[in-house]
C-alpha cells in the first residue's frame, strides 16, 4: 500500500532542497513558514479520494444523530428527562454531517 504524501513531509524536503530557505526560516519564521505551508499544500494534496471512508463515516454519524433523536424521543415519552449527553451527542452528529455535505470553500 503507497504511504499518503504528507505536507509536513513536503514542508520538510522543501526547506532540505534550499539551504537559503532555512537561514530565512531562522530570521523571519512567520512568512516564511505560511510560504512553505502553501507550497507544501499544493504539492501534497489533500486526502479525499477514499468513497469508502466516507461512506462510513456519514453511516456512522447518521445513525447516531437518529439514535439519539429516536432515545430522546422514547425517554420523553417515558416521562424521564432526556440526559444532556444524548442532546449533545445528536447535536454533534447533526453537525459533523452537514460539515461534511457543505461545500468547501474556494481559495481565491
Amino acid at each position: 500500500m503507497d504511504a499518503q504524501k504528507r505536507s509536513a513531509d513536503e514542508m520538510v524536503s522543501l526547506v532540505m532542497k534550499d539551504p537559503s530557505r532555512l537561514e530565512a526560516l531562522k530570521a523571519n519564521p512567520l512568512p516564511e513558514l505560511e510560504k512553505l505551508r502553501d507550497e507544501a499544500v499544493k504539492a501534497a494534496p489533500a486526502y479525499t479520494s477514499d468513497r469508502l471512508l466516507y461512506r462510513v463515516a456519514v453511516g456512522v454519524l447518521g445513525a447516531l444523530a437518529l439514535i439519539a433523536a429516536i432515545g430522546s424521543i422514547v425517554l420523553v415519552s417515558l416521562g424521564k428527562t432526556t440526559p444532556e449527553v444524548l442532546v449533545a451527542l445528536g447535536s454533534a452528529a447533526a453537525g459533523a454531517l452537514v460539515g461534511l455535505f457543505a461545500p468547501s470553500p474556494k481559495a481565491q
